[in-house]
């Protein structure tokens, strides 16, 4: 048996020509020691496999129903399209707002902490 330095000084070549050789005994239950999940794993197999076929269908399905479908929400007049586009980014604005105006509390809240501390350190600093 080599040891694990031997081991790690055996070049890719050597590595893959031992792990090819048959002629080394496999003992007897090792996979499912090594790899206690794949047992389980065996058994859910077939089912796995119908689940993908069935999510393959749906998605297929569902792409050529959409394609079935007259598309809606749609424009005919330019200047209407580029108000409807000018409102929803004006409410993207307004929520990035609120967000940009809630990190700022959160900062303060977060900093207050710093703040005392470092007003304690400068008054045992200047005992």
């Amino acid at each position: 048996m080599k040891t694990i330095e031997e081991i790690e000084k055996l070049s890719i070549e050597d590595l893959e020509r031992i792990s090819a050789d048959e002629s080394i005994p496999i003992p007897d239950g090792l996979e499912s020691r090594v790899f206690p999940h794949r047992a389980g794993l065996q058994a859910w197999k077939p089912f796995i496999g119908i689940a993908a076929s069935l999510a393959i269908l749906a998605g297929i399905g569902l792409t050529w129903y959409d394609r079935s479908r007259p598309l809606e929400d749609t424009f005919d007049d330019p200047a209407l399209a580029y108000a409807a586009i000018e409102e929803a980014l004006e409410r993207m604005s307004q929520n990035v707002d609120v967000c940009i105006k809630s990190v700022e509390k959160g900062r303060d809240i977060i900093l207050k902490p710093s703040e005392v501390i470092r007003s304690i350190n400068t008054e045992e600093s200047s005992k």
